[in-house]
């Protein structure tokens, strides 16, 4: 019998082969705008003046850093920032970061994304680099109070994977070919250094646009 793991990872591959159909027609025109996230992946006011959208990776560490950043920054800059978090797992290096996104996704639908993907950030090099399916994802989810029985159903739902697909198609479509990735109003920047060069520049931006 095909293992959940085998199956999850067939229908991943499949869906993402239909989207990067879909990409190179697209790439024959133009990039693209970015396309929403599910609510329960953007933080701050929908209208913010700085509206970041971060490609990411919860096996990488320097997504985990740039989590850092961008935490300490949510609290300075809430009311005139907005961030969506795009999914960019990079499974050839990081072999258990789509089982991360479609838990942090099932734990967003449970109203907990947020602090789902802080575990998985926080305790990275726990889970990261297992050998075997790692016992983490669910004791995030006990810590969290989820109902880990519908996060398992959830994980491996269609709709689920497509969503994550979806992301990582957009993503190529993006010219993104690293992690982290961020399109900060419309302009794109890599790694935590050009992150923290334009988070340097918000109070300038916003006496701008105030």
């Amino acid at each position: 019998m095909i293992s959940k793991n085998r199956r999850l990872a067939a229908l991943a591959a499949m869906l993402m082969a239909v989207a990067t159909i879909g990409v190179m027609l697209a790439r024959r025109f133009t990039d693209g705008p970015t396309g929403p996230v599910p609510a329960w992946r953007a933080m701050g006011p929908e209208k913010a003046v700085i509206q970041i959208y971060e490609y990411t990776d919860f096996g990488c560490p320097a997504c985990r850093r740039a989590s850092e950043v961008l935490a300490d920054t949510l609290k300075i800059y809430g009311g005139d920032m907005r961030l969506s978090f795009k999914h960019y797992p990079l499974t050839r290096i990081h072999p258990w970061s789509m089982n991360a996104a479609a838990y942090a996704d099932c734990a967003g639908e449970q109203g907990k994304f947020a602090e789902y993907a802080e575990l998985l950030f926080k305790n990275q090099d726990d889970w990261a680099e297992a050998k075997t399916k790692p016992a983490q994802f669910e004791t995030f989810a006990e810590q969290l109070k989820l109902d880990w029985p519908k996060m398992q159903a959830c994980s491996e739902a269609p709709e689920t994977l497509k969503r994550i697909t979806l992301d990582m198609a957009e993503g190529d479509r993006k010219r993104v070919d690293a992690t982290p990735t961020f399109f900060i109003n419309g302009k794109r920047y890599v790694g935590g250094g050009q992150l923290l060069d334009q988070v340097r520049n918000f109070d300038n931006l916003l006496k701008i646009k105030h």
